[in-house]
């Protein structure tokens, strides 16, 4: 009886052993995971925004007027987009400019920047009326935690048709998503 008595013991003990530490009725720890990488920017998607900026009209042999203006823009996807623009420039004499781009964006997610090229039409109004063809580049910078505000800078060459001089417009604005 000894021997039955010592075999169903060692019996018990190695079903303790094969089932695993016993459960106490405390909930077990948590693992611990290692913190996930940072997410990249997703302020460059598809989508709008509105434009107010502050900015320079440069005449070829001419003087510097400054002003300022207003502008939407759209991206059909992250990289490919719209630009339409109205900036007033004055000093002694009024610059109206309005100007359509296509934009083509190249964004760096890590650092939450999209450098830009643009190209397009537009139409300038002072003393002479001129149709006008524009390229220029530009950055734009977001700022995620702000709901993808932005700030951007950038300049556009502009050729003017008839006696009116080529230009050169130079804005630095702010970028308000919508």
């Amino acid at each position: 009886m000894k021997s039955l008595n010592t075999l169903i013991a060692l019996a018990v003990l190695a079903t303790s052993a094969v089932a695993g530490p016993s459960y106490t009725g405390k909930n077990p720890k948590a693992p611990v995971l290692p913190p996930p990488p940072p997410a990249g920017c997703a302020c460059f998607g598809a989508g709008g925004a509105f434009d107010v900026f502050g900015g320079a009209f440069i005449p070829d042999g001419g003087d510097t007027e400054v002003g300022g203006g207003v502008g939407v823009n759209y991206f059909f996807n992250r990289n490919f987009g719209i630009d339409v623009n109205y900036g007033l420039y004055a000093t002694d004499k009024e610059h109206h400019q309005f100007d359509a781009n296509l934009v083509l964006r190249a964004p760096i997610d890590s650092l939450c920047i999209a450098p830009y090229v643009l190209a397009g039409g537009g139409y300038a109004t002072n003393s002479n009326n001129t149709a006008t063809y524009q390229v220029g580049a530009g950055l734009d910078i977001r700022i995620p935690s702000a709901n993808c505000l932005g700030i951007f800078a950038e300049g556009l060459y502009h050729f003017a048709e008839s006696d009116t001089p080529d230009f050169t417009t130079v804005r630095l604005g702010v970028r308000i998503p919508f």
